[in-house]
């Protein structure tokens, strides 16, 4: 079944709620938000702050502000049941009714309809939500939901806590959640002082391409500590996770409605988004399919190795190369709504052989270079490829494209005029 269904939800989401990740140094938009992600691949102190600045705009609060509210609504000690109080169940309620009319949970919606071959009311779509992340049942000893271990992280072990670094992390992928623990800047104004993040390093060993992780700003793999209140006991657990992650930049019904896809229809575990590839791991609760264990990605690869900002390249010049013959066949320049890190640039591969674009660039009109990475082209593959950038990198105007392979060499470009660039969401044949 067609993965497309990721994309096109992390794209809903983007257009509403959900916030780019960027990286240092990329432009920001005080009116849009952004999330600035500083991975390092080197060792620092533990004080650093992956999530280095968060703005979420007022107008893209709600859910963020409802889903904060259900934080402390579940017991750190996985071994026992929680009691749902009746406050509870109105702030889930609250949440629910509020992201399900929201662009990422339509989207979702209108797939699963197609995929199940039946109308689905957003009443269905509200129950189903429940089920499948707010159900609280057995997973192995211990009690959990979908929600409580995705969205807000739990003790691993149950029963007495020993030592205090003895304890792992179980869950915890979402990035707002990491960034309210990390940075002591709650926006319900709670405690500011309350850092209860230490850092301590990127973990992409187990990726395909492990050094390209850090260049993704929508992932973050990561090792760190957690000292995790307890609302139960009004204490608080010094926890670690050795190995995790999240997407970064998605809102919560994005994150909700991505979950929703994985666990109730058939498409597959791998995932491209932003031309960036993920195995989506999902679990369920025992003896309920339908319901949510964890859901968290692993970074794969990406398309793209790097960028290089205008006259960084390694070449600029030279005669077209012949070593594979690759061409650049469309694009997508002017999209309604938001444009960063959606324009896409079509490449052909006219010949019988493989070509491997590895170290190979597309240079867009503004001079910023993005190197490919081991990526391969069958003979006569078309493949389309985002420009993994937070801002727009296609002028809505007359501009050049250009293709160079991996000496630097121009090997192809090509020219669109002003007035193609003006219509909006049309691809642009060469």
């Amino acid at each position: 079944m067609s993965t497309e269904i990721y994309q096109e939800i992390w794209d809903a989401d983007q257009d509403t709620n959900g916030v780019p990740a960027l990286r240092p140094g990329d432009t920001k938009s005080e009116s849009t938000g952004y999330v600035v992600v500083d991975e390092r691949d080197m060792s620092v102190s533990g004080d650093h702050m992956v999530l280095a600045e968060v703005q979420i705009p007022e107008s893209k609060r709600e859910t963020y502000l409802l889903c904060e509210k259900l934080f402390n609504n579940y017991t750190l000690d996985p071994g026992m049941r929680e009691q749902v109080r009746v406050e509870e169940t109105q702030e889930e309620m609250d949440f629910v009714d509020a992201i399900v009319p929201l662009p990422p949970l339509q989207v979702a919606k209108d797939f699963i309809a197609r995929d199940r071959g039946q109308t689905i009311s957003d009443n269905m779509l509200a129950a189903m939500i429940k089920e499948t992340w707010f159900l609280h049942d057995m997973a192995g000893s211990k009690y959990a939901s979908g929600f409580e271990h995705v969205f807000v992280g739990e003790q691993k072990d149950t029963g007495d806590k020993p030592d205090e670094l003895a304890v792992e992390t179980g869950g915890y992928h979402f990035w707002y959640k990491y960034h309210l623990d990390d940075a002591g800047k709650r926006l319900d104004h709670g405690d500011p002082s309350a850092d209860r993040i230490v850092y301590q390093g990127t973990r992409y060993g187990n990726a395909e391409v492990s050094s390209q992780g850090l260049l993704v700003p929508e992932v973050v793999t990561l090792s760190f500590e957690w000292t995790a209140p307890d609302f139960t006991t009004g204490g608080s657990q010094r926890l670690r996770k050795p190995i995790g992650g999240f997407w970064v930049g998605c809102s919560p019904e994005g994150l909700i409605a991505l979950g929703l896809i994985r666990a109730r229809t058939q498409v597959d575990k791998i995932a491209e988004i932003n031309g960036s590839t993920y195995q989506v791991d999902l679990h369920r609760l025992d003896g309920n399919p339908k319901s949510i264990r964890t859901f968290f990605p692993r970074f794969r690869h990406s398309n793209f190795g790097g960028m290089n900002p205008p006259g960084g390249g390694s070449g600029g010049g030279g005669s077209p190369s012949s070593e594979h013959e690759v061409k650049i066949v469309a694009a997508l320049v002017n999209l309604p709504g938001q444009e960063a890190g959606r324009e896409t640039v079509t490449l052909l591969n006219v010949a019988p052989t493989p070509a491997n674009l590895e170290g190979w660039a597309i240079e867009a009109p503004n001079g910023w270079r993005f190197m490919f990475a081991d990526v391969v082209l069958k003979g006569g593959e078309v493949r389309t490829f985002r420009m993994p950038s937070t801002s727009p990198q296609f002028r809505n105007q007359a501009g050049a494209i250009t293709l160079f392979d991996r000496a630097g060499a121009q090997h192809d470009q090509v020219n669109y005029t002003t007035e193609a660039a003006r219509r909006e969401g049309f691809t642009i044949v060469f």
